[in-house]
C-alpha cells in the first residue's frame, strides 16, 4: 500500500471538516483533504473552468442519489475554481428558493447567491465588498506604478475614476448594463468620500435587496430599476462579464438540491422553472453568457422521470438525453450530465484510512485500529443485502467517524462490539479472501 506524505492541516479547518463529515454535512473548507476518487469527473469540470477562463460558457448537471457525493464534488470544484482565480457563488434550492416563482422565489435564489459570493481571498461568503475594494486598490496601484502618480493626489483619483468609467462603458453594452454601471460609480464615490449610507444602498442594490423600484428611487442612488424576479438571471450574466473585466478568470455558479423543483406540485410552475433552466443551458452553450459556468446538483429522479422530471419537458429532454450509441457502464463526460458512479471498494477503504489518520491527528491519540479493523468494518457494512450497490460515501463516512468518536471518548469501547451493534449486521455476502480489497493499489 502506497502512502503519500502527511500534510499539515490547520486545526480549525480539520475540526470543522470532521464535525461536518460526522454529521453527514459537506463542509465549506478542507474538502481536498478527504477527496478520494472521482478523478474523471473532476478533470471534466476542471476543463470547463479552462473554457470559462477563455470567455466561453459552461453548463453541467452533477447527478447522483442522496449521499452519493454530489455536494462534495461541487464543493471541491468550488474550491478549485477559487484557487484558479474565479469568483464563485453557491445556493441550495428550497420551496422558498427556485429559478422562477410568483412570490419572489427567483429573486430569493439570487440573493442567496450574492450572500455566498466568494473568491480566493474570501473563500466562505460575503466577498462582494472585498472584490470591489480590491479592484479600486488595483486601479490605484496601476496609476502609481504605470502612470507615476502620487498616492492620495487628485490626479490619482481622476485616473481611477476614468478606469472605472472605461469598464462601465463596456458594461453599458450589455442588458441592464447602464444601471449596473451607474450603481458602480455611486459605490466608488461613496467608497472614496466615506459616505456609508450611499455605500450600503449601492451594496443592497447590487445584491438584489431592494423590494421595488419606489424604494430604489427613494434611496441615495435615485435609480429607476432594481434586480427582481424577472431579470435576476440577466444580472448573473452581467456579473460574469464584470468579474472578467476587473481581472478574475470567470464566474462559477453552483446550485444544489435542484430536486426541490421536482417536488413542485403545480405543473405550470414546475415547467416555468424548467424553462429557466433551458434558458441557462442555451445561453451558456451558445456563447451568450461570457465567462459564466453553471453547475446544478440533481438526482436521477429529477432528470429522468418522464412525468415530472426534466425529461417531461421535451425541449430539455432533447438536449440532455444520452446518445443512442453509449454502451452500459460508459458515459460521455463532455455531455451536460455527469452521473456519479459508486466509489470502488479500494477507494472506500482509502477514504476510511484517510479519516482515521485525520481523526487521530486532530484529537492527538495513537489509533487503536488498523487496516484489518477497517476491512472488518467495511465487510460488515457491505454485508447487508444490496449494500454493495446502495451504500453511499456519506453513510460510510458518518458511521466510521461515529465509531472513531466512541473509541476516543470511551477507552473501554471494543471495536468488535461496536461493529457488531451496527445496523449493518447480517450474514456477510463477501468472501473473506484478500481479493475483496486490493491493498497494493490503494494510495492514501
Amino acid at each position: 500500500m502506497k502512502e503519500t506524505p502527511q500534510v499539515k492541516i490547520p486545526k480549525r479547518i480539520l475540526g470543522t471538516l470532521l464535525n461536518s463529515a460526522g454529521a453527514g454535512v459537506v463542509p465549506r473548507q478542507g474538502l481536498e483533504y478527504i477527496a478520494i476518487g472521482r478523478e474523471k469527473e473532476i478533470n471534466a469540470l476542471v476543463r470547463d473552468l479552462e473554457n470559462i477562463s477563455l470567455g466561453m460558457g459552461a453548463f453541467r448537471f452533477v447527478v447522483g442519489k442522496y449521499g452519493s457525493g454530489k455536494s462534495f464534488l461541487m464543493g471541491l470544484i468550488r474550491a478549485n475554481a477559487q484557487e484558479k482565480g474565479f469568483v464563485t457563488a453557491d445556493s441550495d434550492l428550497s420551496p422558498e428558493r427556485r429559478f422562477h416563482g410568483t412570490q419572489g422565489q427567483g429573486l430569493a435564489t439570487f440573493r442567496e447567491l450574492m450572500r455566498n459570493l466568494s473568491c480566493k481571498s474570501m473563500p466562505d461568503s460575503g466577498a462582494l465588498p472585498a472584490i470591489l475594494g480590491n479592484w479600486f486598490t488595483s486601479l490605484q496601484m496601476k496609476g502609481i506604478t504605470e502612470e507615476k502618480l502620487l498616492q492620495n493626489s487628485p490626479e490619482l483619483s481622476d485616473f481611477v475614476q476614468r478606469e472605472i468609467f472605461r469598464v462601465c462603458r463596456t458594461l453599458q453594452g450589455n442588458v441592464n448594463g447602464f444601471d449596473f454601471a451607474k450603481v458602480l460609480v455611486a459605490y466608488f464615490n461613496a467608497y472614496t468620500s466615506g459616505n456609508d449610507a450611499m455605500l450600503e444602498d449601492a451594496l443592497r442594490w447590487l445584491r438584489g435587496e431592494f423590494t421595488g423600484k419606489m424604494q430604489a428611487r427613494a434611496s441615495l442612488l435615485s435609480i429607476n430599476s432594481v434586480i427582481d424576479d424577472q431579470n435576476w438571471y440577466e444580472y448573473l450574466k452581467l456579473y460574469a462579464v464584470f468579474f472578467r473585466l476587473i481581472g478574475y478568470k470567470g464566474f462559477l455558479v453552483l446550485i444544489d438540491e435542484c430536486v426541490n423543483l421536482y417536488k413542485i406540485p403545480n405543473r405550470v410552475s414546475r415547467e416555468n422553472n424548467y424553462e429557466k433552466i433551458l434558458s441557462m443551458f442555451n445561453d451558456t452553450m451558445q456563447g451568450k453568457a461570457e465567462g459564466l459556468g453553471i453547475i446544478l446538483g440533481a438526482t436521477p429522479q429529477l432528470i429522468e422521470d418522464p412525468r415530472r422530471g426534466l425529461f417531461s419537458y421535451e425541449a430539455l429532454k432533447s438536449r440532455l438525453v444520452p446518445g443512442k450509441f453509449i454502451p452500459d457502464g460508459k458515459q460521455n463526460l463532455l455531455s451536460p450530465l455527469i452521473y456519479l458512479q459508486r466509489l470502488t471498494d479500494n477507494e472506500i477503504f482509502a477514504l476510511c484510512k484517510r479519516l482515521l489518520s485525520l481523526h487521530s491527528s486532530y484529537y492527538g491519540y495513537a489509533p487503536r485500529i488498523g487496516d484489518d479493523e477497517i476491512l472488518a468494518f467495511l465487510k460488515v457494512a457491505f454485508g447487508k443485502m444490496g449494500a454493495d450497490e446502495m451504500i453511499t460515501p456519506r453513510e460510510i463516512t458518518r458511521d466510521f467517524l461515529n465509531i472513531l468518536d466512541i473509541m476516543f471518548t470511551d477507552p473501554d469501547a471494543s471495536f468488535n462490539e461496536l461493529i457488531g451493534k451496527t445496523e449493518f449486521v447480517s450474514e456477510s455476502k463477501k468472501d473473506e479472501d484478500d481479493d475483496f480489497f486490493n491493498l497494493d493499489e490503494i494510495q492514501i
